[in-house]
């Protein structure tokens, strides 16, 4: 009876320190080599447990989400690729392109100072500087950042890529939040500063409030600063409960554009709400903004639901954008239906028909069929 409970804690002990990483393989052998020579196991034991630390280590690497890179410091290597396709008739041509490829290098160098480092490889710009931060955790409320990252206004521009339902973002985030249609050019919805962010009055598994706030040089990434005016921006989130969040934004900037080039303010303010509970989800955003003499708003209703769990999720989307309210007959409505099939958490394939309509009128043939495959590591 005693060497039966020798051999249970032997066992216990070794399958511990083996999913712990304390224990090598060689190690195992060799206690299990000595087990079987001493006569405490039979070959047959032996070879028996041999087989089921295998099936249990393979349990626990499949479950791992993270994986260290050896360094002098522990680091985080992740990022993702995303392949598409676009039918277009306002394109030359209908084909593929890498719309985006990233590494992402994250890491703690003590407990409260992080890092982190994000390159773009894809798109058509050739590689790129998209995140570069320096942390500090000041408490578990209040974090300082300070770099290039994105800037704290809409929700849409906060969710990574991967994370979106639908293949393109919003027109009114597009236009209004240093993304592509913007008047400063496409920043990717990021630009140099410093924040303060952070999570208070914590209920159950969930914070009631979020918020961040920043300063930043208002040219957009990899460009210093061009006027002596700061750019401020802040946002505040509150979850009256876990599945519920209702925001606001708000920025105010000043910058340069335009032929001839003209110095003029540069001011949003945005509302925003979602509901995120299996199978289901629902988001919108309403933006208005300000670029010199010209107001700009626009906002999206969008419905989100797993109709085979975890695999495939139906969406559809409406979002209208109006580039200048003082004109009649300005606004572009897009209407989108899509499709998202998982292979399984780290990949995913989308296919979205964006049907668009203009009030004005002058028609355009622009609706668009877009397939992207997303593949993360």
């Amino acid at each position: 009876m005693k060497v039966f409970l020798i051999v249970g804690w032997i066992t216990i002990g070794v399958l511990i320190l083996t999913s712990l990483g304390l224990a090598a393989e060689s190690d195992v052998d060799k206690l299990l080599d000595l087990l079987v020579e001493k006569g405490v196991l039979t070959k047959d034991d032996a070879a028996g447990f041999r087989a089921d630390l295998a099936v249990k280590k393979q349990e626990e690497k499949e479950k791992q989400k993270e994986f260290n890179v050896v360094a002098g410091k522990p680091i985080k290597v992740s990022g993702y690729t995303q392949l598409r396709y676009r039918q277009d008739h306002t394109l030359n041509n209908d084909g593929f392109d890498i719309r985006r490829a990233r590494l992402d290098i994250k890491g703690d160098v003590t407990e409260r100072f992080d890092y982190r480092t994000q390159v773009e490889f894809g798109g058509t710009s050739g590689p790129f500087l998209l995140d570069a931060t320096i942390g500090y955790k000041v408490n578990p409320y209040i974090k300082l950042l300070a770099g290039q990252f994105k800037v704290p206004f809409s929700q849409e521009n906060l969710t990574s890529s991967p994370k979106l339902e639908t293949i393109n973002r919003s027109q009114v985030v597009e236009a209004l939040v240093a993304r592509g249609q913007d008047v400063i050019g496409n920043q990717n919805g990021r630009d140099i500063g410093i924040q303060v962010s952070g999570s208070i009055f914590s209920k159950m598994d969930y914070a009631l409030l979020d918020y961040a706030a920043g300063v930043f040089n208002g040219s957009g990434i990899n460009a210093s600063d061009k006027n002596e005016r700061k750019d401020f921006a802040g946002r505040l989130v509150f979850h009256p409960f876990k599945e519920w969040s209702v925001g606001g934004s708000y920025y105010n900037g000043y910058g340069s554009w335009g032929t001839p080039l003209r110095k003029n303010d540069r001011d949003r303010i945005g509302a925003e709400f979602a509901y995120v509970k299996d199978p289901l989800s629902l988001k919108g955003e309403y933006i208005r903004g300000n670029d010199g003499s010209l107001n700009r708003e626009g906002w999206y209703l969008q419905g989100a639901y797993f109709i085979i769990p975890k695999k495939f999720q139906g969406v559809l989307k409406f979002d209208t954008y109006d580039s200048n309210v003082d004109v009649g007959e300005n606004e572009v409505n897009v209407y989108t239906l899509g499709g998202n099939w998982y292979f399984n958490k780290w990949a995913f394939f989308q296919l979205d028909y964006e049907l668009k309509d203009e009030t004005s009128i002058k028609e355009v043939d622009n609706n668009a069929l877009t397939g992207q495959v997303t593949l993360q590591f």
